[in-house]
Parts: structure tokens; sequence; C-alpha cells
């Protein structure tokens, strides 16, 4: 009988054969991406492919279940269901009996007081408000931001058997389409910083 990918029992690939990590992390139950990965694309896009994190998350763990989840909106105002995504996945963990050291509560807090205060800087500097340093401080409060959201998918990764996201781990034309885009932006960034006021 022929070993098939999603055969849990089925005998290890030969040594020397590629392992086909691809086709699993697209059925796994949380998004799954690697630490590289996620913050190139994280930083390139100024943290909006923590909106497609959020969505692939909620599309994967709608998969399954009796209730209504609808991943846009959720990806969207992540602030308000961020809590109830790190529960889901601390339950996955549970239910696999996966030892993790994280504090799920305290991030998605984290989280949200980081987004607030990122939003709010952003608007502040919008109205010039205390502009530049409330720009760089919105755009200095990513870091911290993409350091949680981290924390969360490794979490993530960790419930779906692919502690290190080996299975996204490499950068495909849509990736280098968003980063390309990001070089633009943040260039746009470091000139309008070099205007004079």
């Amino acid at each position: 009988m022929d070993a098939t990918p999603h055969n849990l029992y089925a005998p290890p690939a030969a040594v020397g054969q590629p392992i086909k990590a691809d086709a699993a992390t697209r059925s796994a139950p949380f998004y799954v991406v690697s630490p590289g990965k996620f913050h190139r694309l994280f930083f390139a896009t100024f943290g909006l492919y923590g909106v497609f994190g959020f969505y692939t998350h909620w599309q994967r763990d709608r998969q399954g279940r009796a209730e209504t989840i609808w991943p846009v909106p959720r990806a969207i105002v992540s602030i308000f269901f961020v809590h109830a995504l790190v529960r889901h996945i601390d339950a996955s963990l549970t239910a696999q009996r996966l030892r993790h050291a994280w504090s799920p509560a305290a991030l998605a807090t984290a989280y949200i007081v980081l987004e607030i205060g990122s939003n709010a800087l952003s608007r502040l500097d919008g109205r010039g408000i205390g502009s530049p340093a409330t720009g760089l401080l919105a755009l200095a409060s990513r870091v911290p931001a993409a350091w949680v959201l981290m924390c969360i998918q490794t979490a993530a990764n960790l419930a779906c058997g692919d502690p290190a996201g080996a299975g996204n781990r490499r950068l495909g034309w849509a990736n280098g389409v968003w980063l390309a885009i990001g070089v633009v932006g943040w260039s746009l960034v470091v000139a309008g910083l070099r205007l004079p006021a």
C-alpha cells in the first residue's frame, strides 16, 4: 500500500528524499510560517502581513467547527478576536499534550495595547501633532508588535506539528511582490524624513 501525505501511520520518507511539508502545512489547523519569512513580510508591509496571518488562522480554525466563523472581519478587527484565537491555539496544544511555555492572555493583551497605541500615534502624526516623533514612534511600535505576534505564531506552529515553520519558509512570487512594494514604501518613508520641515 502506498504511503500518502495524509496517512499518519506511513513510514518516514527515505533518506535524501525531500519531505513534502508544504502539503501538510496547507491542511494544518492554523497558519504555519517560519520566523524569517514572517519578519521579512511583516516589516516590508508595515505590519499588514499580520492581518493576513489572522485571516489564515481563522480560515483554518473554522474547519470542522459547528459554529460560524467569518475570517475576514476577525482579521480586520483582530483586537476583538485575538484572545479567542490564542485560546483556540492553547486548547489545541493541550489536546495534543504539547508543553509550551507561553502566556496566551498576556500576549493577546499586549497585542491589543500595541495596536491601539500605534493607531493613536499614527492619527496624531496625521494631524501634525508631535510630528515627526509620533510617526516614528508609530513605526517603532511595529517591533514589539512583531515580537508578540511571533510568540503567538510559534505556539500555532507547534500546534500544527511544525515548530520551526519549515513547511512555509520559502518566499513565493506573491511574497516577492509584497517585498518589492515594501521597498518602495520604506524608500518613501526615508525620503519623507529627509525633507525639510
